[in-house]
């Protein structure tokens, strides 16, 4: 306790010591810390809880060794506190710290176990146990003194080892033993008394482990009626927590999978406006308890006055969101004339968006109308769609796009600028819904949305929004039974896709559109093509080839689900997997491999295989091994020529076509340089870059298959044009 005789000038002493002691110990300079102990030791003030927390401190440093042949000199400290628990914990700690082993710790231990516990059954066993009875070693003797008499049926203790909380089942002093059913382990299990005392301390009934393991249904029910309660139990007995360390400590032990979303959200909000709980900045700082009660106010002004002050838009947020949190504190006098003087220098700032938000906060808060201020500023300003997506709030934003709908006549075009270029998918999606309610504001969004097939990359981050809504059906703007504009959606989203994939800026956008594409094993691609035509499901199945995004079992997939919808498609897939594109004499240099393989190199490697077995010991053998491993790579080498030497196929001038690009064929292109280059496309056999003989199967000569004469094409970053498409064989 406080006392009023202590002058502050002691106290300001008393703290100064107890930090400067606590640094020594956390920097391990023990020498220093007994040095400036004994300085201490002479102080008029002593505060219990402070000189716990440095004998606790020193428990576990390294300054333990040294202050064990000094404990003794805690004793004057130790009686000048009042009576009180803390003055037990600092007796307890001494006692475990002490090393002399002195007779007048001995004769103190002895009073202090005999004031408390000399009605225990055993108390003079006990005694003995923990060497109070016969004066030698007793350190750590009240502690230990206090958890064999906890050791008691019913009693809940905590296994240091991993076994978590236990309850004790059964107790025999005479054996020295209790048998204890733990939270980790299958059976109930037996421990000495020796093994407690290394392993076990003691916890209470009331204690947040012992009520998640000892009655774990009535935990639950009060933990779903008390959330609050139940987290400050937790950070009592546990101490400090992360949101996630909150979420292990809950999460199926107290609160089901099933009902943790909506408990921990509910908790959190009830969290934020208890005073008793220390709320966290961000996630990986921990709750914790406070030590004395603070009013939200005053942590708010706190929080204000930290900020920069050229930071406006924190300073403003922070507003907004205790506001939002603590709204009757705008009807207090004390919360009132702080909030508002705040919000009136915000409003006269030279940033209108901060000037903007300012008085819209003053109109919602403080009953008093300031909407006309809100009017003559719009109306002097240039650009109003760039002032409202320079509002850092958005709630402010739609507040005030609210407003304007009331107050301005043109709003559907402003609605529609903001709606094309705001980065907000709230804002977005607030505005599409208003415009949507209004007759002429749904036809004009229509034709700006259908407009967007054409031209995808026009509004990139619309378009996919845009086209994940109307594959959910929740557009509410195009019919659900027109099942052609969803088809002409998909098609541009291949071709979004496509453009995404060579410009940096909208690269994960695209992988957002792939991502949806492939969700549910497919999903919405198998419910648009369900009533697509042979045409578009070969024309969908090359746009998907020109796609990066899709891997070749996404193409695999797609593929799949469209011959399924049109078996016709099997026929074109089996005839051009069945062949091996190839030229003669890529076909007979394959034909003298294979030969060589399955002749020549098989039987060296068999003699191989018996010369290293004969070596012995086959399992340090290093030469039987490589042998062996040569053996699969050349029964790999074969089943894999074997294979395709039975689809191969000689190219003719008949299996040539040059009015699209495909295989034999020799294409010469542009690039954006102006530079000319060409390219022949063959077989994998013959593919030779160096000299620009590239496989028809390569991701370059894939990005032009299909095109035509003229046509364009980008591939990594970098644009193409087709100016001749020639055979192979005309250059033999």
């Amino acid at each position: 306790m406080w006392s009023p005789y202590i002058s502050s000038k002691s106290l300001e002493i008393a703290v100064d010591y107890l930090e400067k002691l606590q640094y020594f110990i956390d920097s391990n300079q023990p020498n220093e810390f007994v040095t400036l102990w004994e300085e201490f030791c002479f102080n008029d003030f002593i505060r219990g809880d402070e000189l716990v927390s440095i004998l606790k401190s020193i428990k576990d440093s390294s300054v333990a060794p040294i202050f064990g042949r000094i404990a003794e000199t805690v004793l004057p400290l130790w009686e000048k506190l009042p009576k009180s628990e803390e003055k037990d914990e600092v007796f307890r700690l001494a006692v475990d710290l002490q090393t002399t082993n002195s007779k007048t710790f001995f004769e103190l231990a002895v009073k202090f176990l005999s004031d408390r516990y000399s009605d225990y059954d055993h108390f003079n066993d006990a005694l003995r146990f923990v060497g109070l009875r016969e004066k030698g070693d007793f350190q750590f003797a009240i502690t230990r003194f206090e958890l064999i008499q906890h050791l008691r049926v019913g009693n809940f203790v905590f296994h240091s080892g991993g076994w978590g909380v236990g309850e004790v089942m059964d107790s025999s002093f005479l054996q020295k033993k209790v048998c204890i059913e733990f939270e980790g382990v299958m059976s109930v299990k037996d421990v000495s008394f020796d093994s407690a005392i290394k392993n076990l301390s003691p916890i209470s009934k009331d204690h947040f482990l012992t009520r998640r393991f000892g009655d774990p249904d009535a935990f639950e029910k009060f933990s779903k009626e008390n959330p609050v309660e139940a987290i400050i139990l937790m950070l009592k007995d546990l101490g400090p927590k992360t949101a996630k360390e909150i979420k292990d400590e809950f999460l199926d032990l107290i609160i089901p999978q099933e009902d943790w979303n909506r408990w921990w959200q509910g908790a959190k909000l009830k969290v934020k406006k208890d005073t008793r709980i220390a709320f966290p900045s961000n996630v990986r700082d921990p709750f914790f308890l406070t030590t004395k009660e603070v009013s939200h106010l005053d942590v708010f002004k706190n929080s204000v006055l930290k900020i920069n002050s050229l930071d406006k838009l924190s300073r403003l947020t922070v507003i907004y969101n205790f506001l939002r949190d603590f709204p009757g504190e705008a009807r207090r006098e004390q919360g009132r004339k702080f909030i508002r003087g705040e919000l009136d220098r915000l409003a006269d700032d030279v940033d209108p968006s901060i000037c903007v938000q300012s008085l819209l906060l003053i109109t919602d808060f403080f009953d008093e109308d300031r909407r006309q201020e809100i009017k003559d500023f719009v109306s002097s300003y240039s650009d109003v769609p760039a002032l409202i997506n320079g509002m850092g709030i958005i709630s402010l934003q739609k507040g005030m796009l609210t407003y304007l709908k009331t107050e301005i006549p043109n709003w559907l075009e402003l609605f529609f600028n903001v709606f094309f270029s705001t980065n907000s998918q709230v804002v977005r999606e607030y505005i599409f819904k208003e415009l949507r309610n209004d007759s002429i504001g749904k036809e004009e969004l229509k034709n700006k949305l259908f407009g967007l097939i054409d031209r995808p990359m026009m509004f990139p981050d619309v378009f996919v929004w845009f086209f994940i809504k109307l594959c959910g059906k929740e557009d509410g703007i195009f019919p659900q039974e027109d099942k052609q504009i969803r088809l002409s959606f998909l098609e541009s989203a291949l071709n979004f896709m496509y453009e995404a994939s060579n410009s940096p800026k909208y690269k994960d956008l695209g992988k957002k559109m792939h991502t949806f594409l492939v969700a549910k094993r497919y999903l919405v691609v198998r419910e648009i093509l369900s009533s697509a035509s042979n045409n578009y499901l070969k024309e969908f199945l090359l746009l998907s080839t020109k796609c990066p995004q899709f891997s070749s079992t996404d193409l695999g997939a797609l593929q799949g689900i469209s011959e399924a919808i049109d078996p016709e498609l099997k026929k074109d897939k089996q005839e051009e997997e069945e062949i091996f594109w190839c030229t003669s004499e890529s076909f007979s240099r394959v034909k003298e491999e294979l030969g060589s393989l399955v002749g020549k190199e098989m039987v060296d490697n068999a003699r191989e295989i018996e010369e290293a077995r004969a070596l012995g010991d086959l399992r340090e053998n290093s030469e039987y091994k490589f042998a062996l491993e040569r053996r699969s790579r050349i029964q790999e080498r074969i089943k894999m020529l074997s294979e395709q030497v039975n689809k191969a196929r000689i190219l003719t001038k008949e299996d040539i076509f040059t009015d699209s690009v495909g295989i034999g064929c020799v294409v010469s292109l542009r690039n954006e340089s102006g530079k000319d280059i060409e390219y022949t496309l063959l077989g994998a056999w013959d593919a030779d870059p160096e000299r620009s003989i590239l496989s028809m199967q390569s991701k370059f000569a894939q990005a032009m298959k299909g095109l035509k004469l003229n046509d364009k094409f980008s591939f990594k970053g970098e644009t193409f044009s087709i100016l001749r498409i020639g055979s192979f064989l005309e250059k033999v």
